[in-house]
């Protein structure tokens, strides 16, 4: 499949997390002193205000965030990271069970922008967050990260591949996708056959399931059923392309790194 139109023009000169890595990525600017440049200023803003204890303000949705946007950047885990997921860790691991993370944040949609995680309960949202950075970040063989996709695992098999909602079961695989182990695990695959019950002849899926970050999860895995889904999701991605090559009615820049990332992942040239 040959897409229609560049959807690499909204990157272009852009200094976000997302952009900056499908500029150094994608476009190949990571040696330029304007890419650098950019690099910097982002970095720096990303860590300004992180306190003694590794977290932003004390708050577990903001330290995602800020998380979320060194993957894009820095990469590779270095101290500020270190300090920052061991706060989070110690928030989302020392509750009774993965679902029980005790918090009093609510995690609104405006906050959830820009990140691979859905509205739903902040529990699940945060376990899955943690369990995401923990893993993409190397700590992916921590005891406690462990513990938390066995317990989860065992959930999804119970459930048939669900672990609540739509919304809510997004949060769970993210994290399990980006895992060597568990996203190779039979409660993966039988989230993988829930989503396919619910998926619609136009390549999309019914319900409250999240339509690009579900694509870029299923990019993630090695199942004939994975790919099967993504095919017909990848043919109404061809139609439903606008012009100026992004997707999406709000938020362009971000679906459009969810998509292109994931037809990169299964080798579809764009």
């Amino acid at each position: 499949m040959q897409l229609r139109f560049d959807p690499f023009q909204i990157f272009r000169s852009s200094k976000t997390p997302v952009g900056l890595y499908a500029r150094k990525k994608w476009l190949d600017e990571g040696n330029t002193r304007s890419w650098q440049a950019d690099f910097r200023a982002t970095v720096d803003a990303l860590l300004a205000g992180q306190a003694e204890d590794g977290s932003w303000g004390q708050s577990i949705v903001a330290t995602i965030q800020r998380l979320f946007g060194l993957h894009l950047t820095v990469r590779n885990r270095d101290e500020p990271i270190n300090m920052a997921l061991e706060w989070l860790m110690g928030q989302a691991c020392t509750a009774p069970s993965p679902t029980r993370a005790g918090t009093k944040e609510h995690c609104s949609p405006q906050e959830l922008k820009g990140l691979p995680f859905t509205p739903g309960f902040s529990s699940l949202l945060i376990t899955g967050a943690t369990l995401f950075l923990a893993s993409i970040f190397g700590r992916e063989n921590d005891k406690r990260i462990l513990r938390s996709y066995e317990h989860l695992a065992l959930e999804g098999i119970k459930r048939g591949g669900r672990w609540c909602g739509w919304s809510c079961s997004n949060n769970i695989l993210r994290a399990f996708v980006v895992h060597p182990h568990y996203s190779r695990h039979e409660a993966t695959a039988l989230a993988v056959d829930a989503l396919a019950r619910v998926q619609d002849s136009s390549g999309g899926w019914l319900g409250q399931v999240p339509f690009y970050q579900t694509t870029n999860a299923l990019a993630h895995l090695d199942f004939a059923q994975a790919d099967r889904q993504l095919e017909r999701a990848f043919k109404k991605l061809y139609y439903s392309q606008r012009r100026d090559g992004t997707w999406g009615r709000s938020q362009r820049e971000w679906n459009t790194f969810l998509i292109v990332h994931a037809l990169r992942n299964k080798g579809v040239p764009c």
